[in-house]
């Protein structure tokens, strides 16, 4: 009984942490709370969801700040995510191992990384995959025998380099 009230109270001071406008939803069929190490394990059928984003793990360890604020996100075996990019872009993917910077807002897939883009062909896997939200870029590496390997649309690209060009002009004639 004590458990559950201080994980209760631990999830409390998570979510209550987090700007109003969105809030972290954890599902799970064990939580683990050590305030001393600063650290949540979650465990068992793991699905957090913060906005319309989403991760999915069979665990989760969460490392907070004195605040209780989340700083970094450890996901482990069977790892899925679905995000929204800060440019309107729709991803997911899977990965054994998945790390999240709360702060920088940076995803990185560990081994057998695969990330997609919805409604394209825009497709990435490598042994370490990170993903930035806030900045919108991807970093790729393969492993010894599995190399990196990216699919895009050359269209969606030349209309994405199109879009960048017209904004620097309309920048350059403003000033």
């Amino acid at each position: 009984m004590l458990k559950r009230l201080l994980c209760y109270i631990l999830l409390v001071g998570l979510v209550s942490a987090l700007p109003i406008k969105e809030t972290l939803e954890v599902t799970a069929d064990k939580f683990l709370a050590n305030d001393l190490k600063k650290i949540t394990i979650i465990e068992g059928h793991v699905h957090i969801k913060k906005g319309k984003d989403t991760l999915i793990a069979n665990k989760v360890i969460i490392y907070t700040n004195e605040k209780r604020q989340p700083t970094r996100y450890e996901a482990f075996g069977d790892v899925k995510f679905h995000l929204f990019t800060q440019d309107g872009r729709e991803v997911e993917g899977h990965s054994d191992r998945l790390i999240y910077n709360a702060l920088k807002q940076e995803y990185r897939l560990l081994q057998n990384a695969v990330v997609n883009e919805i409604g394209k062909v825009n497709s990435v896997k490598g042994e370490e995959i990170i993903l930035s939200k806030e900045h919108g870029y991807a970093n790729v590496l393969g492993g010894k025998d599995k190399p990196a390997r990216f699919v895009f649309d050359m269209g969606d690209m030349e209309e994405t380099q199109k879009k960048q060009k017209a904004k620097k002009a309309k920048q350059k004639h403003a000033h």
